[in-house]
C-alpha cells in the first residue's frame, strides 16, 4: 500500500530535503528541467559555506575595531555564556540575507553583543538579532539619526544626510515608509503628531512640513541597537 505523507512528515523534513524532492518531481515530468537540482545543489553548497566565512571574516573584523573595548571587558567575555546560541542565529540569518552590507551588520551587532558580555540579557540579545529580520538598510541608517536623541522631532534628525534620491518631498515620504517598520519592532514609538500651523519653507508642502514636525521617542531597545550600528 502506498503511504501518504501527513502534512507533519512534511514540515519535519528541512527545507533543503523539501526542495530537492519537489526539484526532482518536476525533473522527471520534464526532462529539460533535469539541471535545476543540480543548480541548487550547487547554490545551496556555495552560499552555506561562503556566508560562513563571510560572517566568521566580518565578526573578526569587527573584534578587531573593537580591540581596546576588549580589553577593558574581558570578565565580561568570559561571562558570554550564550555566544554559540548567537552565533548559530545569526548564522541562520545571514545565510538567508542576500544583502551584504546588511550580513556585514549582523557580525557588528553580533560582535557588540559579544563584547558587552552580560549587559543585557539573553532574550534582549535575540531580539536585537532579530529586528535587523525585517529592517532594510534604510531603516537601519534612519535608526542610527535616533542615536544620543530621546526624543525628536523628524525635521531635526538630520535626514539629509541619507542623500535619498528624488526632490525633497519624496525624501521626506520615503522615510515615512521607514518609521513605522521601526515602531513595529519595537524600537521606537511615535509620541505626537502635529496638527497645528507650520512655517512652510521652500520647496516643501505643507503637508510634508506638518509631518516633520511628528515627534519619535527612541525606545531601549532602539537605543541598544543604535548604539551598534555604523
Amino acid at each position: 500500500m502506498q503511504h501518504k505523507h501527513t502534512d507533519c512528515e512534511i514540515v519535519a523534513q528541512p527545507l533543503s530535503a523539501i526542495v530537492k524532492g519537489g526539484l526532482r518531481s518536476i525533473a522527471a515530468s520534464f526532462p529539460v528541467f533535469a539541471s535545476l537540482g543540480q543548480a541548487w545543489n550547487e547554490y545551496e553548497t556555495h552560499r552555506t559555506s561562503s556566508r560562513i566565512q563571510e560572517l566568521l571574516d566580518n565578526l573578526k573584523a569587527e573584534l578587531g575595531r573593537l580591540g581596546q573595548t576588549i580589553d577593558a571587558h574581558t570578565d565580561a567575555l568570559r561571562q558570554c555564556e550564550d555566544f554559540p546560541e548567537l552565533l548559530e542565529i545569526t548564522f541562520e540569518k545571514v545565510r538567508k540575507e542576500f544583502g551584504e552590507p546588511k550580513r556585514a551588520t549582523y557580525a557588528r551587532v553580533l560582535g557588540r553583543l559579544i563584547v558587552d558580555g552580560n549587559q543585557c540579557g539573553h532574550d534582549e540579545k535575540v531580539a536585537l538579532i532579530d529586528s535587523l529580520d525585517a529592517l532594510s538598510e534604510l531603516d537601519l541608517h534612519l535608526l542610527r539619526l535616533f542615536k544620543g536623541k530621546e526624543e525628536t522631532a523628524i525635521g531635526d534628525l538630520g535626514w539629509r544626510s541619507l542623500a535619498l534620491s528624488g526632490d525633497v518631498n519624496a525624501q521626506v515620504w520615503e522615510l515615512a515608509c521607514s518609521l513605522p517598520r521601526l515602531e513595529a519592532r519595537g524600537l521606537i514609538l511615535k509620541t505626537s503628531t502635529h496638527t497645528g500651523v507650520v512655517c512652510v519653507r521652500s520647496p516643501l508642502n505643507q503637508d510634508t512640513a506638518r509631518w516633520l514636525e511628528t515627534k519619535y521617542r527612541l525606545l531601549p531597545l532602539g537605543k541598544s541597537l543604535s548604539a551598534t550600528l555604523f
